[in-house]
């Protein structure tokens, strides 16, 4: 259920801004550095499972689409189909970063960032609607907002480190811990990494990023920076990402 792992991963945000204060940033990617992620994101507030909801008729789909090439056989006339797979231009514009989601930067209004990406990925599979913070776990501000297509969760409130008093955009979830797939598929990062990475992936894409393995608190996961980090299913460089977290998450 994405509402314990939201718990789990507020425990571990309130931890990171220590942690964080002594990453110089040039971590040897070989060195295992107890780091907390910077998110605490709702990958499992929704009641309804969102990997059994469909996007609606407001944007494009987003499934990848497959054409077949012919090609002769050179042994006989027989024709070989060779799958080729099609990216779905809306999953380009999605790029996951340390400053939002594409277009919609963090601190940005919900209203027009929820519309954005409904335009690319179409309706929501599901939203919270604005809720008491508390009712998730250690959220600052009045309220909170939780809004998913498949397994991708955005995530609103009034206040973070990026604004106060105001609703705004602040931080996203991308996976579904534990497993790799599920709509929307094909999201990467600014540098090139999606669910389903490898471990070596992630230390080519970011030579300063810290691997910390399973522990009593928390599943194994990556930390880029405050504002990108993300789960494993281990440190070897064979083990994959489960989850990419962007933004600043909850904290005290």
């Amino acid at each position: 259920m994405k509402w314990r792992a939201l718990a789990s991963l507020t425990v571990l945000s309130l931890t990171l801004g220590a942690c964080a204060s002594d990453d110089s940033g040039e971590s040897d990617s070989n060195t295992t550095e107890l780091t907390s992620p910077s998110t605490t994101l709702a990958t499992t507030l929704v009641t309804t499972p969102a990997t059994t909801l469909a996007p609606t008729t407001t944007g494009a789909p987003v499934t990848s689409t497959t054409s077949t090439t012919s090609i002769p056989s050179a042994s006989s006339s027989t024709v070989v189909e060779v799958p080729t797979t099609v990216v779905d231009p809306a999953l380009e514009s999605l790029v996951l970063s340390g400053e939002g989601i594409g277009s919609a930067v963090f601190g940005a209004e919900p209203d027009g960032v929820i519309s954005s990406v409904s335009s690319l990925l179409g309706e929501p599979t599901n939203d919270t609607g604005w809720i008491d913070p508390l009712s998730v776990g250690a959220c600052p501000g009045t309220e909170i907002r939780f809004v998913d297509w498949g397994t991708l969760s955005l995530v609103f409130g009034d206040a973070s480190q990026v604004a106060q008093g105001r609703r705004h955009f602040f931080a996203y979830s991308y996976g579904s811990a534990g497993e790799v797939g599920g709509e929307p598929v094909g999201l990467v990062t600014d540098a090139g990494i999606t669910t389903g990475s490898s471990v070596i992936d992630v230390k080519a894409a970011y030579p300063g990023v810290t691997l910390n393995p399973e522990d009593d608190f928390t599943s194994p996961f990556f930390y880029v920076s405050d504002n990108l980090s993300g789960y494993l299913t281990g440190v070897d460089d064979d083990s994959t990402v489960t989850v990419i977290l962007g933004g600043v998450g909850c904290s005290e």
